[in-house]
């Protein structure tokens, strides 16, 4: 009896010990959602960040749920229009208007009216702060500040007698060059020198170097210029030495490497975002690779780069209670330090939208300092109500059937241009 008296006593020290490790006790509970979840290489440096917000108050206990990239997407959608969302999370940006309009989103400005000194406004980008607002407010506030850059592998350089001196800084030297490494082993492409549509490289990036964009000031789509025409052709043109069975059967291929064809050595050069540096460390690449700013049209080209950073938002489920709202915006103030954006960048991998905490994680690191040169050149997509995934599911059908010789770049861009007029005509009519 005594035995089984003291095993009782075991399993009840056990458990509350458990309960008790980071336990909430009187504090008010915060949820936060993040993109580190259990088994991440994230996951402890995430539980680290918290914990250390948790141990530096009385008041509030920010409990943090991880959920992998994709899945975070649908959870934290379905989360909001159901009034369940966490207190704090992360969103895209270029939507944040749209959030706001649906009174999903607290107003952040009028929690920095109390409290103007709380946030280092002067730290964020402004093009992405403008994102950010809505009617004059800040409903959300910059947390990433990604760019996209033009990686190239330098031991295929070598290899085809090229060096950096050769990277390409133009349209035409990107298409001359990408030809010297390209190889071929039994009509089966082994090696490609570049591609426009691998990685980030999109049609709507190419068009900002132009001068040009899907929509007009007034949100109506374009598409119909000649110039449209000739940078769709370019992209699709632009490895016409192949037959489109030789691409298809190297694309499919590429599909095996799960960290993607520039990482696996599979392409000298490819368009992609930030993040690939952090894959290329923990991958343990062990060749030489260089970033630059993406090539240029030949004649008044634009240095630019898709941005498409993150926000950090702060939710509003309709429970009007005070103290909760309170312990969001102190988690959102912690969240913002330099400090912590520091340490949220060693963590993910991520460029944060706080500079002063860039440059201290970039010293003596030349490839991030060099992203970080290309971020004051991103920009962020328009956000269009009757279209918001104008960009992805709505444009790739139509490049699809370019690519594939299906349709012609014209006919591609006018089937395009028509679909967003029927998808604007039917949004507007249902709001009559």
């Amino acid at each position: 009896m005594k035995k089984i008296l003291m095993i009782m006593m075991m399993v009840t020290l056990i458990f509350t010990t458990i309960a008790c490790d980071g336990e909430e006790g009187d504090k008010t509970r915060i949820d936060f959602w993040h993109m580190s979840p259990v088994g991440s290489d994230s996951y402890s440096d995430m539980q680290t960040i918290i914990r250390e917000f948790n141990d530096s108050q009385d008041e509030y206990y920010v409990k943090g749920t991880g959920f992998s990239f994709w899945d975070y997407w649908d959870k934290i959608n379905v989360a909001i229009s159901s009034k369940n969302a966490p207190d704090v999370g992360l969103s895209t940006l270029d939507d944040v208007p749209a959030r706001a309009d649906a009174g999903v989103l607290f107003n952040i400005s009028e929690m920095m009216a109390d409290e103007p000194e709380a946030i280092e406004l002067d730290q964020l980008y402004e093009n992405q702060l403008d994102f950010a607002s809505y009617e004059g407010e800040y409903y959300a506030l910059p947390f990433t500040a990604t760019t996209r850059v033009l990686y190239y592998n330098l031991d295929m350089f070598r290899a085809a007698g090229l060096s950096e001196d050769d990277v390409p800084e133009t349209w035409s030297e990107l298409e001359t060059i990408a030809k010297q490494l390209d190889i071929v082993e039994d009509g089966t492409i082994t090696q490609l020198g570049f591609d426009p549509t691998y990685g980030n490289g999109k049609y709507h990036n190419y068009l900002w170097q132009a001068g040009l964009d899907f929509f007009d000031d007034d949100l109506m789509p374009t598409l119909n210029t000649q110039r449209h025409v000739e940078i769709l052709e370019w992209m699709v043109d632009f490895n016409d030495d192949f037959t489109r069975s030789q691409l298809t059967a190297f694309g499919d291929a590429n599909a095996m490497y799960s960290n993607g064809p520039f990482v696996a050595q599979r392409v000298a050069m490819i368009v992609e975002v930030d993040g690939i540096y952090g894959t290329l460390k923990r991958s343990g690449a062990d060749f030489d690779f260089g970033v630059t700013y993406i090539p240029v049209p030949d004649e008044d080209g634009i240095r630019v780069n898709w941005g498409s950073g993150f926000s950090v938002e702060l939710y509003d489920n309709k429970e009007d209670d005070p103290v909760q709202k309170q312990g969001a915006w102190e988690f959102l103030k912690y969240l913002m330090s330099e400090d912590t954006q520091v340490a949220f960048s060693e963590a993910t991998g991520w460029i944060m939208a706080h500079r002063d905490a860039m440059q201290r994680v970039a010293e003596g690191d030349a490839i991030m300092q060099r992203l970080l040169e290309e971020v004051q050149y991103a920009r962020d997509k328009v956000y269009v109500p009757y279209a918001p995934s104008w960009h992805g599911n709505d444009w790739e059908p139509y490049l699809t059937e370019a690519l594939e010789g299906e349709l012609t770049a014209s006919e591609a861009l006018e089937d395009a241009r028509q679909h967003y007029l029927q998808k604007r005509e039917n949004y507007y009519s249902s709001r009559d």
